[in-house]
């Protein structure tokens, strides 16, 4: 039963990884009787069914109370998933048939954590092998030479992707690109940012639709783009500076009617950089008077400013109708270094990267966001392979070490992000939740980032379709007392030292 272990332990057969994330399967409560699910640190529940509890009227005083109501409610969740990187592709390839099945259905199966969407880059990123386009011939305005079979990554990231289609058919997935191709841009450079020529704009808003409509063509629906991964940052890898004026611009004047022609249906995102300046980059895209607004479905982000909470709070009470979404996260081992000896780390992960991921993602859901997106979904034992060696943890970690016997490694960040990927399914509503009285988001913008406040329990619910309210519950400080009182009563449990779960509150008759 020591599900922990079986992950550890797992080699060849799809069979075994299955058993250690379980077939949860959920289904609307018959009864008073609320079915739950826990992750914690000091014993081997990895996303593991409890014993039933039930409402009762008692409670201990000291307790931490949680409070849901489901009257009052906010945004809809549009789905939780990870990015399928060129580098999680080329960790995909070199594993028997049998782990890359397990890796699938890790994800995306009945069995899994249940995603929903997915990010994938537009041609080469950091997390890539080689820098490469679909257009590499300078001066081709008219992108005569745009490779439209998208050759590179049909050898290397389409099978990946198609597998996970297969798995989940509904998958809602979004391009990004890193940079337009060095002709394009005012340094000559695919790296270390520079930006984009004048004459350059409309050719990259045309390629944008060209490789949709390449990638449509090779099955892969695409449900939306971000403009531009990491406008503000100059770095050694794929980029390309932007400011928020900029951007508004490109997507007003290029980007917005290039996609309204060839793609309608396809949303765009804006920004797709840290929560710090997410207020700034709102007010250019969307505000009343920007000339962008009118083509812009929301804002995406990532979290390495620190948590930020307020700052996306602000937004999604100034544009409520847009769509909030996290967009990348990850720990990077450049940065935020294990302390555990590498054969240990590449089987236990670290337990305090599962609690940053938990702490993020509960944050930026009570603060309006409707989902949120990991960096890679799979990595291997250093962290990579990328060209420029900016080594990342990921939830599942391959060990392809010449003298190790190929296996598959399921780490904290994949079962903290399965007590959300798994439970709040897509079109669920939030509904106010406050613990211990407050239900105000906070989240210093301070890094580092992927901390966790230990002091008190963390909590957020949701109102599934059918029926059921998803609570989750965090603690990652000592063992600690809870009462969750909700419409049917009050539910009283421990919450251990380092857990996570997950209620499923029946729905009302």
């Amino acid at each position: 039963n020591d599900r922990r272990r079986l992950a550890r332990h797992c080699r060849t057969a799809m069979g075994c990884l299955s058993n250690a994330v379980l077939a949860l399967l959920i289904t609307s409560a018959a009864s008073e009787s609320v079915s739950w699910f826990q992750t914690a640190a000091s014993t081997a529940d990895r996303l593991t069914e409890q014993t039933p509890l039930s409402f009762s009227s008692q409670s201990s005083d000291d307790a931490i109370e949680i409070t849901i109501d489901t009257t009052k409610t906010f945004q809809k969740i549009h789905g939780f998933g990870g990015a399928l990187t060129q580098s999680s592709a080329t960790v995909y390839k070199q594993l028997p048939e049998e782990l890359q099945a397990a890796v699938i259905e890790a994800y995306y199966g009945p069995t899994g954590i249940g995603y929903t969407t997915g990010r994938m880059p537009i041609h080469s990123c950091d997390f890539s092998v080689d820098t490469y386009t679909f257009d590499d011939v300078a001066g081709d305005y008219d992108l005569e030479k745009f490779d439209t079979t998208v050759a590179y990554d049909q050898n290397l990231s389409l099978p990946m992707i198609h597998a996970a289609i297969a798995a989940n058919p509904s998958l809602k997935l979004f391009g990004s690109p890193w940079s337009p191709p060095a002709w394009m841009k005012d340094n000559n450079d695919m790296l270390w940012g520079g930006s984009l020529l004048d004459e350059a704009k409309e050719s990259w808003a045309q390629y944008f639709a060209k490789w949709i409509t390449a990638y449509e063509a090779q099955g892969v629906p695409v449900w939306g783009v971000t403009v531009q991964n990491e406008p503000e940052a100059k770095q050694p890898w794929e980029s390309c500076i932007y400011t928020p004026e900029q951007t508004r611009d490109f997507v007003a004047e290029h980007l917005g009617p290039a996609l309204e022609e060839a793609h309608p249906d396809v949303k765009i995102l804006g920004y797709d950089h840290n929560k710090d300046h997410i207020e700034e980059w709102a007010d250019a895209l969307l505000g009343a008077d920007s000339a962008s607004a009118k083509y812009m479905d929301g804002i995406a982000f990532h979290w390495y400013s620190g948590s930020c909470f307020d700052n996306v709070a602000n937004v999604a009470e100034s544009y409520p109708d847009a769509l909030l979404l996290p967009s990348e996260a990850c720990f990077e081992l450049t940065v935020l270094s294990d302390d555990e000896g590498e054969a240990t780390w590449i089987a236990n992960g670290t337990w305090s990267k599962g609690e940053g991921y938990g702490y993020d993602i509960m944050g930026d859901l009570n603060a309006g966001s409707s989902g949120w997106t990991d960096w890679n979904i799979l990595l291997d034992h250093e962290g990579g392979p990328n060209h420029v060696n900016n080594f990342c943890d990921a939830p599942v970690i391959a060990d392809l070490r010449e003298d190790a016997e190929r296996a598959v490694y399921l780490h904290p960040q994949y079962f903290y992000l399965g007590h959300f990927s798994k439970f709040l399914l897509p079109d669920s509503v939030r509904v106010h939740s406050t613990v211990g009285g407050s239900d105000a988001p906070g989240g210093d913008c301070a890094w580092p980032y992927g901390g966790c406040d230990a002091t008190t329990l963390q909590a957020t619910a949701f109102l599934r379709p059918d029926g059921q309210t998803a609570v989750v519950v965090m603690n990652c400080g000592e063992d600690k007392e809870m009462k969750l009182a909700a419409e049917g009563g009050v539910i009283t449990n421990t919450v251990p030292a380092n857990s996570i779960q997950t209620y499923l509150l029946p729905a009302a008759n």
